[in-house]
């Protein structure tokens, strides 16, 4: 038995791995999560991502107005179906409106920009695209 010992540098020993499973589903929720706000927010916004990304000099009013209207429409589809999901898989609606505070931020964000660039049109022109205000998409997506 001494020479095993000696052999093998002393008594045998038990490399123990401890998984931190809290951890772990802590990781995998907070990963989960953030896939489920970029998902529902670009499928709510997506018509204002694409559009800012090929926004040039030579955009005209009716593509502003075309973009507000495809992206208000699509809201309007598509963000009962999100609060419906939220729902049957959280089924608590504190933590429901928590997860979609971020998601409000990111469509209250790609409105801002594009408003942003509709400011720079004239009254008129502003006035047709309808692009509606912080306030009204904040009541529209309110949850």
């Amino acid at each position: 038995s001494s020479g095993i010992n000696a052999e093998y540098g002393g008594a045998p020993q038990l490399n123990k791995r401890v998984l931190d499973s809290k951890k772990d589903v802590d990781v995998n929720l907070k990963e989960a999560c953030t896939d489920f706000i970029t998902t529902a927010a670009t499928l709510l916004s997506s018509p204002i991502y694409a559009f800012l990304a090929q926004l040039d000099s030579t955009t005209t009013m009716e593509q502003f107005r075309n973009v507000v209207s495809e992206t208000n429409q699509r809201i309007s589809n598509k963000l009962p179906g999100v609060k419906k999901l939220m729902g049957l898989y959280l089924a608590n609606r504190e933590t429901e409106a928590i997860l979609f505070r971020p998601i409000r931020a990111q469509i209250l964000a790609q409105f801002g920009v594009l408003r942003g660039h509709i400011d720079k049109l004239d009254d008129e022109d502003r006035f047709i695209i309808n692009c509606p205000s912080t306030e009204q998409l904040t009541l529209t997506l309110a949850y």
